[in-house]
């Protein structure tokens, strides 16, 4: 027998089976809005098409399309009363600010309602109160705010929200037990697990966590006690509120009868020593609704401990359990002891059934170690896929100020590329970097021989433009002109089409045959070679045939033989092919191998790797200043002496830049500069420049005409100014004729003392005379490294520290650390300034030309464009990572910027 109301308050359900079911007849109000969009046309079609209507203010006359018929939408309650559709169920979506005026609404306009869902999170105390008062003296149940949702498992009907997802039916199972959750999520998950031990729902009711709870425990625990589908009741309450404390007392002092098992899950103890409320309506410390405080009044009223599972023990009141995980075993042992059975036979099991896993190869204990199981239908399928496909898949977005590649450490202000520092990148090999940018990788200490190769010979065969580089620069061009001449000129070449196309087959024939294994197979190999024609046709050149018989020669030398090279040397003894091409795109497919199977880069990526390599070799080749007498350019760029390719990237570099073999010390300067200045985050105007131009849709070439028309002589060919400042203040003075380290010392401060003299009257007088365009010292000054007594550009600290580290010392760049003293001395400055970035280049550059500057033997011209020169190296390598990037993440004009962002200035 039910009983009657016994709360000192209105409650109209008498049993839970009321609250939503077959006759319930549902209006949505802000039907249209985000939110229920996603999640009312689920709940009418699952329901058996219980709305009857919906409002969207100022949209009166749409409709919402369903599987189960169409939804008319009104622009008020009272125009759906006005067309006789009867409803007795509101259910509202609306702002926070709007709930209390959409259930006055409600009230006013339908004397049939009887139930208010709210949905909406954060409702105000204030206006919860109104809601309350209101309904209180209409008779009108109100759930919520912050629910999920109603469901009905025996009749198949959910009212509001999202509860049991896109399939509530696989949620909402026939059976005993009775669902009321503090949490929407969980209202979901809690069914599921119960499902494991044979239990099915019979209501399901998502309470809501704001502060004010309209629908709460005890009035649950009534209509629960009243209801004959329900033979226990599982809880899971959170922190906040004294709702359960409540009920209990209740019960306990005979307010209403309930005698039906309670299984109770207490969550957040964490919040208990929070002193200001955390999600939800989370206690905070000292308030006596924490968790500890919840899990007490529980105990108290079970009359037995939390529930262990290895030693099950509950009364006939329930159990208190400490993690979802338990409630299936914990709820059949309560009803053992009630002697009820299991609603149907289990299904599933809570174990732990990942479709990936990947240790990291962390090494952990066998008990530890996670197993792969096959997903379920139709994921499976899905997944089989997916694992088919090879290279990073990623998302595409709007990349005008974002990177993948390049970035700003926000602490250290220090450029990082691929999450390596572009300090760490110093020692390593220029060659290296090249294919680090585009694998964000460097190749092993093994691999580095083949890689430097790779890279020469695409220096080598990069100077077919060169007349038109010589063209350029005749006529006054810097070198980011003439050099971005010769680079335009390869266009989308059908060289790179085959490229492209070799490798996109080779990884066609042999990912899914050996996947990250790139070590030879002979079977797959003869496989491969079983199908005749796949790759390109074409014919090697006399030069080209003897690059392929040097390359096969020096991958047997430093044992770099992988499934890829193999194949394509058999494929060339057996095919009509361009055998030089079919072996580089072997040779560059394996060396980034790692990366393409690793997923660390996209297969677009991989396919242009040859594009990116060879424009850096057409930058190099086409740099030399006096090519006409520089024989090794010409044995190099002739093929004339293969034996040249197995010299070191930087080695190549600084051959045909300075027209004479390098000092080991100048070698190593070189290389670490260049890989120093790759790259100075996304932001810096080269890479806006890259950038740029993939967004404008252009082939990989016309991108790095991008880049290097957006350096000039302010930005990468400022490196001049310095070293003609600094020249001109040595005079007669060579730093390497000082007998000692403390007489080119003082020598040096002399020279500094001198200059910032200089300088400190130039500007007091420009000042006097308001002009702001009076020249200012190169390379000192940062617009990061500044406002300390003392400042320093870590970058350049970390050249002159390994310098030092190597007993290895540049006269020039110490002369700069002397310069920014004097000028404070002078009183040029406020504080000392840092000697930047800019300065390793300048004074890396002079030191390698100081020689020929002073015999006469180098022009100016020659002199002005070396520093930038060594920028185009190093930006070639950075940028090139940009525009990989941006390739396989960007949108198609994503770098225009928003009218809405520009201004006009009359």
């Amino acid at each position: 027998m039910s009983q009657t109301n016994p709360f000192p308050f209105y409650v109209g359900i008498n049993s839970l089976e009321e609250i939503a079911n077959k006759e319930t007849r549902c209006v949505v109000m802000n039907i249209l809005g985000g939110e229920s969009k996603g999640v009312t046309p689920t709940s009418h079609e699952f329901s058996g098409g219980n709305i009857v209507a919906g409002v969207q203010y100022g949209r009166s006359g749409q409709k919402m399309e369903t599987k189960a018929g169409d939804i008319p939408v009104y622009g008020s309650i009272k125009e759906i009363v006005d067309a006789g559709i009867d409803f007795d169920t509101g259910v509202i979506y609306l702002p926070p600010t709007a709930v209390a005026a959409a259930a006055d609404e409600l009230v006013t306009h339908n004397p049939k309602l009887t139930k208010i869902v709210i949905l909406t999170e954060k409702v105000s105390v204030k206006d919860s109160q109104f809601v309350r008062a209101l309904c209180q003296k209409n008779q009108i149940d109100v759930f919520g705010g912050n629910c999920l949702g109603i469901g009905n498992s025996w009749d198949q009907v959910r009212v509001g929200g999202a509860l049991g997802g896109k399939a509530p039916g696989e949620s909402l199972m026939k059976g005993s037990v009775a669902v009321y959750s503090n949490s929407g999520n969980f209202s979901t998950t809690v069914p599921e697990y119960l499902k494991t031990g044979g239990w099915g729902t019979s209501t399901v009711l998502s309470s809501g966590k704001d502060l004010y709870i309209q629908f709460a425990f005890a009035e649950f625990l009534y209509a629960a006690e009243n209801d004959p589908r329900t033979k226990a009741i599982m809880t899971y309450i959170e922190p906040g509120g004294y709702y359960e404390k409540q009920a209990l007392d209740w019960i306990a002092d005979g307010t209403f009868k309930f005698t039906k098992p309670i299984v109770a899950c207490v969550t957040g103890r964490w919040k208990a020593n929070l002193t200001r409320a955390v999600g939800h309506a989370g206690a905070i410390a000292g308030g006596g609704d924490d968790a500890l405080a919840k899990e007490k009044w529980f105990d108290d009223y079970f009359g037995v401990g939390v529930f262990d599972p290895a030693n099950p023990k509950v009364s006939k009141k329930g159990v208190r359990i400490e993690s979802i995980q338990d409630a299936p075993t914990a709820m059949t042992a309560v009803m053992k002891e009630i002697g009820v059975e299991p609603d149907f036979a289990s299904t599933g099991d809570l174990s732990l059934k990942p479709w990936f896993v990947n240790d990291q190869e962390a090494g952990y204990p066998g008990e530890l170690q996670m197993k792969e199981v096959e997903a379920m239908a139709p994921y499976n399928d899905t997944i089989a896929k997916l694992g088919n496909q090879i290279g990073a898949q990623l998302s595409r977005e709007a990349m005008r100020n974002k990177s993948g590649a390049s970035m700003m450490n926000p602490k250290t202000q220090i450029t990082e590329v691929h999450g390596v520092s572009v300090l760490d990148l110093v020692t390593e090999e220029f060659a290296g970097t090249n294919f680090f940018a585009l694998t964000k990788n460097q190749p092993s200490a093994e691999e580095l021989p083949l890689a430097n190769s790779i890279m020469n010979y695409f220096t080598a065969i990069g100077a077919e433009f060169m007349d038109i580089a010589v063209t350029t620069r005749a006529n006054e061009a810097l070198p980011n002109a003439y050099l971005g001449a010769a680079v335009m000129m390869n266009g989308d070449r059908q060289v790179f089409q085959d490229y492209r196309a070799i490798i996109d087959k080779m990884i066609d024939l042999f990912y899914t045959e050996v996947w990250g294994d790139k070590s030879v197979n002979d079977a797959v190999i003869d496989k491969a070679l079983g199908q005749k024609g796949v790759l390109p046709e074409g014919e090697a050149s006399a030069q080209e045939a003897a690059a392929f018989d040097y390359f096969v020669d020096r991958i047997a030398k430093t044992g770099q033989e992988s499934i890829f090279t193999k194949y394509a040397i058999k494929y060339a003894e057996q095919n009509k092919c361009n055998k030089m091409n079919v072996l580089m795109a072997a040779m560059i497919l394996s060396l980034a191998w790692k990366a393409l199977t690793g997923r660390q880069i996209p297969k677009e990526t991989a396919l242009d790797i040859p594009n990116y390599l060879h424009l850096n070799g057409v930058i190099v080749a086409c740099s030399a200043p006096d090519y006409a007498n520089n024989a090794f350019w010409k044995k190099l760029t002739t093929q004339e002496d293969l034996s040249l390719l197995d010299l070191s990237f930087s080695d190549t570099c600084f051959r045909i830049l300075f027209n004479r073999e390098p000092a080991e010390k100048e070698l190593f300067a070189l290389n670490a500069m260049l890989n120093l200045t790759i790259s100075n985050g996304p932001g810096t105007v080269s890479a806006k420049g890259s950038k740029g131009s993939v967004s404008g849709g252009n082939p990989i070439a016309s991108s790095y005409v991008g880049w290097m028309v957006h350096t000039g002589r302010d930005h990468g060919g400022n490196g001049f100014e310095a070293i003609k400042y600094v020249n001109d203040y040595m005079g007669d003075f060579d730093p390497y004729g000082a007998s000692s380290a403390d007489e080119l010392n003082t020598k040096l401060e002399e020279i500094a003392k001198v200059a910032a003299g200089d300088y400190a009257s130039l500007k007091k007088k420009a000042k006097e005379e308001g002009d702001l365009k009076y020249f200012k010292v190169p390379c000192v000054n940062h617009p990061v490294f500044k406002g300390k007594p003392v400042n320093y550009d870590p970058r350049e600290t970390h050249i002159r520290d390994i310098f030092k580290d190597r007993n290895e010392v540049n006269p020039f760049q110490e002369f700069y650390h002397h310069l920014v003293q004097q000028l404070f001395n002078a009183g040029a400055t406020r504080n000392v300034f840092c000697v930047n970035i800019d300065a390793v280049i300048a004074t890396i550059s002079l030191d390698l030309i100081w020689k020929d500057i002073k015999s006469g033997k180098m022009p100016e011209k020659d002199m002005q464009d070396i520093a930038f020169t060594l920028f185009q190296f190093a930006r070639m390598v950075g940028c090139s990572a940009e525009i990989a990037d941006h390739r396989s993440r960007g949108n198609p004009i994503d770098c225009r910027t928003p009218a809405s962002q520009c201004i006009w200035v009359g």
